[in-house]
């Protein structure tokens, strides 16, 4: 029996009005944050808690390894969000964007992963533990809390350039898991 996958530290905020400058939003989420364990990630590219985890155990594998591509933690979990070894790409295709009316606000967790699959330890308290500071965040940026979780859809494959077709045997998630997992070849 396979127990469900806890929430990911993830809380969608709406913003007043569509972004017009990114830079300006990022600056003041930048200023506001309190570590670098917090980003912005687009609405769309977020698939769901499954594809979350997998990015986060991804990322956190890189880390570990010495193989991360991005310079920081945070931009290579948008690196395999993404789909992509190009960081820059991934920012415009998985980082927020002008015309963007809505964002994940994500907490990276600060599990360890061990030295396998088996020995991953997922707090299954992450996402209660940040939620006042994410609701903090939410507010001081002027947004309001979107009560939906990540949830797969076509507009966020084609968000992150998603070059395969897909059929009725798939998924969206699993589109997405393979998107990300593509990042590695």
């Amino acid at each position: 029996m396979h127990e469900q996958i806890p929430w990911f530290p993830a809380w969608g905020i709406r913003f007043k009005d569509e972004i017009k400058n990114t830079n300006e939003i990022l600056s003041m989420f930048n200023e506001l944050k309190t570590d670098n364990r917090w980003l912005l990630l687009a609405f769309d590219v977020a698939a769901s808690e499954r594809h979350l985890w997998t990015a986060w155990y991804s990322t956190k594998r890189n880390q570990k390894n010495g193989k991360m591509i991005a310079n920081s933690v945070d931009a290579e979990f948008i690196r395999l969000i993404a789909g992509t070894h190009q960081v820059k790409i991934a920012f415009n295709n998985a980082g927020i964007r002008k015309g963007d009316e809505s964002s994940w606000i994500i907490r990276l967790p600060e599990s360890d992963i061990g030295n396998g699959i088996d020995e991953v330890y997922i707090n299954r308290d992450s996402y209660n533990d940040h939620d006042s500071e994410a609701s903090l965040l939410i507010e001081k940026m002027g947004g309001e809390l979107i009560s939906q979780r990540p949830i797969a859809t076509l507009k966020g494959l084609m968000r992150i350039d998603y070059d395969k077709e897909v059929n009725e045997t798939q998924s969206l998630e699993e589109c997405f898991i393979l998107h990300l997992v593509s990042s590695k070849i």
